[in-house]
């Protein structure tokens, strides 16, 4: 058997879901939200050669059809989506909250965001086939979506769909988050079960959306324990992140003994993201997935 050392850098088959049909829907110019980092992180792993090779390839995908996104996603909300993203808001699209500076009505919203959960579950779907060991989303993440509202950035809960797949095929899930924001879209679909453990690493809500996410917070009923949150204070550097990450996530993922663990890596913890007060470099993230890749 390997070492912990010698599987975590032994080379994975990894898949990078991609799109060009993700270029066609940006958020509106004045929204801080770009989707065209996507295409931007394709071209740079393309020019350093991590894309090619026996090993690893850019898989494509279609969009998530509506019995996929229905699996989290209420019917009404999604007819409100798309009439919206064809120009026709009404009331209704304001209290599921549409319409603000964090979630604009734009042409296309609704196909942008069911190709983004279409890249998750076409992820999954390339873990529980065996064609891939790792599998990356640079469009996924929507952590902040409910069913039947939008918030932050987000309108379709690609992560929440990925996990239900692999949860309902019998698969044990982490999922992680260290992403700036705690992820209460996902929390709140997984509280009262216990095959998708919820684990958060982010700036606490008493200084920063979207206001959830405390120590208290670990599930109810059956998933009472499979949720963990660590809301940590501005001015975090990366020290006594990986200190917290070291004492909380690793040995719960331990615990958990997941078959597959989900991670959300986004990087507004970074020192200086206009949104946040984190103060994170590169090497905080880089330390933890090497961290993750022992299990």
């Amino acid at each position: 058997m390997a070492s912990p050392e010698q599987r975590s850098t032994r080379t994975r088959r990894a898949a990078f879901i991609y799109s060009p049909e993700l270029e066609r829907y940006p958020y509106p110019p004045d929204c801080p939200f770009r989707t065209e980092r996507a295409a931007q992180t394709r071209h740079v792993l393309a020019s350093m050669g991590l894309l090619s090779g026996d090993d690893r390839w850019t898989a494509s995908m279609d969009p998530a059809d509506r019995p996929a996104l229905e699996e989290f996603h209420s019917p009404g909300y999604l007819d409100v989506l798309q009439r919206a993203g064809r120009g026709d808001m009404d009331a209704e699209g304001l209290h599921m909250g549409l319409g603000t500076p964090e979630t604009p009505v734009f042409r296309g919203l609704y196909e942008y965001a069911a190709l983004a959960c279409g890249a998750s579950l076409t992820a999954a779907k390339l873990i529980l086939t065996g064609q891939a060991e790792a599998t990356f989303n640079p469009s996924g993440g929507y952590h902040h979506a409910h069913p039947a509202m939008a918030s932050g950035f987000c309108y379709l809960n690609d992560v929440v769909l990925a996990c239900l797949h692999l949860a309902e095929a019998g698969r044990r899930v982490v999922f992680l988050d260290v992403d700036v924001h705690h992820c209460d879209g996902v929390q709140e679909a997984f509280y009262s079960r216990s095959d998708v453990m919820t684990i958060s690493l982010h700036q606490t809500g008493r200084t920063l959306f979207p206001g959830t996410g405390f120590e208290d917070e670990i599930g109810t009923g059956e998933g009472r324990g499979y949720s963990a949150n660590v809301p940590l204070p501005p001015g975090t550097y990366d020290e006594a992140y990986l200190r917290a990450f070291r004492a909380v996530a690793l040995p719960l993922i331990a615990a958990h003994d997941p078959d597959v663990i989900v991670l959300e890596v986004g990087m507004d913890g970074l020192a200086g993201d206009p949104l946040a007060q984190l103060n994170l470099t590169n090497n905080a993230y880089a330390e933890a997935v090497q961290e993750l890749l022992r299990f």
